[in-house]
């Protein structure tokens, strides 16, 4: 029988920092929603319009793909599986494509952008705005790390 050989994950700086930054996105998000959840649980089958009722449907997933499935690749990559990232662009940009989408909806519909929220509720600046691009300049900076690493270690295995 052989012995169990345990197989530590050595964790790096940027992977405890990755960790902390998808636990604080994820609090974060979900405070926002808990203090505004009208403006993020809305039935889209009460609408008329089959169009905002797609919208609709199209802004949920896109805050849940931000507010839940952004930080949990951000905790997997944390672990060494760092192939999770190349989904975190799908989950940074889903929810503002949605809220443009809406937003030209409106404009053609009534003539009026309905962007005052933004101004009355200035948290929304961070959740529309900002974390969509914080995701992405993460992303992009991960996958330039592993990248490296990569490198690194084949040049590595070259030498051997």
């Amino acid at each position: 029988m052989e012995p169990y050989i345990s197989r530590k994950v050595l964790l790096t700086r940027l992977d405890y920092v990755a960790a902390l930054i998808g636990c604080l996105i994820f609090l974060v998000f979900w405070l926002v929603i808990a203090t505004f959840p009208n403006f993020f649980f809305i039935n889209p089958q009460n609408q008329l319009d089959p169009l905002r009722r797609a919208e609709l449907i199209f802004s949920s997933i896109g805050w849940i793909l931000i507010s839940t499935f952004a930080p949990i690749c951000l905790l997997i990559y944390s672990r060494g599986r760092h192939g999770a990232i190349k989904f975190l662009p799908v989950t940074a940009l889903v929810w503002p494509i949605s809220l443009v989408t809406a937003q030209i909806t409106s404009y053609v519909q009534t003539g009026y952008f309905y962007l005052e929220y933004l101004t009355q509720f200035p948290i929304f600046v961070f959740t529309d705005i900002a974390l969509p691009i914080l995701i992405l300049i993460i992303w992009v900076d991960l996958r330039e790390h592993h990248s490296k690493q990569m490198e690194s270690a084949n040049d590595t295995i070259g030498q051997i």
